[in-house]
């Protein structure tokens, strides 16, 4: 597909929430010799992002997710050249392997490491080790926005008063609620629009030995009952904003949001539009153009 470099980040979030187990872009590093330029061009105003979807994946549905994302993409960085361009099958059999090689374990935070099920790790004494493959769901621990909310469920563990009960909304691969029930959570509800990655999420709880405490459905936000020591939702600031109401009536007072997917220049509205339902900015996280928020609810 063809994009702003501008908005790379935002759409290979998208795409990894809806399956994809890799993207690439052009940039132009290099001189007319095949020298890196000195200095470095300014990258051209369109570029190509090429995304890797397993086989079976319904191309159909995603270039209609896609077209429906769009205007999302418009109101956060205005009117630009975004547009679904080709697909084709990956016919060399060895691909399928080899972009294991770019997928290892990392060390996310103090204790949390994420790793593929190929690969094994020698683990410090107070490490977290989750076992997490890139899939067919969004969550794998490579992305800024998800690396910022792990970080702030172990700060959030790390207290005197851990968080027993966790909701965790648009859960992709199940990563935060699971990393939750590592650190110590009793129960956690992990909810999702898509089928696939609440079956996703199931099965990387059973593999990381929390089934017991972790059920995934795709019950809507609105018809979840009760309320939660901690509620976690990495989206974007519109659909954030959108569900703030629901967001915030399922934490319970005392109890803490942590919001990601949020462009930093949107968090300052982001933390005023949940101020309206009683919540307070207790944190605040950066990495690159993205702003992951601790919010606790005091009333």
């Amino acid at each position: 597909m063809e994009t702003r470099r501008e908005t790379v980040d935002a759409i290979a979030h998208f795409l990894s929430a809806h399956g994809s187990i890799g993207t690439a872009y052009d940039e132009q590093l290099l001189g007319p010799s095949g020298d890196p330029a000195d200095p470095i061009p300014p990258p051209p105003r369109v570029t190509r992002l090429t995304a890797y979807f397993p086989w079976d994946t319904d191309l159909w549905m995603l270039k209609q997710a896609f077209l429906d994302f769009l205007p999302v993409l418009s109101d956060s960085f205005g009117p630009g050249p975004e547009a679904f361009l080709d697909a084709a099958e990956i016919t060399d059999s060895g691909w399928a392997e080899k972009w294991k090689e770019h997928f290892h374990a990392r060390k996310i935070g103090r204790r949390i490491v994420i790793k593929p099920s190929w690969e094994e790790v020698t683990a410090g004494k107070d490490d977290v080790v989750l076992t997490i493959d890139p899939g067919q769901a969004f969550g794998t621990g490579t992305h800024e926005t998800t690396r910022m909310c792990l970080c702030l469920i172990e700060d959030l563990y790390g207290r005197d008063v851990s968080p027993r009960t966790v909701l965790d909304v648009g859960t992709g691969t199940g990563i935060l609620g699971i990393a939750a029930a590592r650190l110590g959570a009793e129960r956690i509800l992990a909810i999702d629009t898509d089928p696939v990655a609440v079956e996703v999420a199931e099965g990387n709880a059973a593999a990381n030995g929390v089934a017991h405490g972790f059920r995934a459905e795709c019950t809507p936000l609105p018809s979840i009952p009760g309320e939660f020591d901690l509620v976690c939702g990495n989206l974007i600031a519109e659909i954030l904003i959108d569900l703030a109401i629901d967001l915030a009536a399922r934490c319970a007072r005392g109890g803490h949001l942590i919001l990601s997917g949020i462009l930093c220049e949107k968090a300052g509205w982001v933390v005023e539009e949940f101020a309206k339902y009683g919540t307070t900015l207790a944190d605040k996280s950066v990495d690159g153009q993205w702003c992951a928020l601790l919010l606790r609810r005091e009333a």
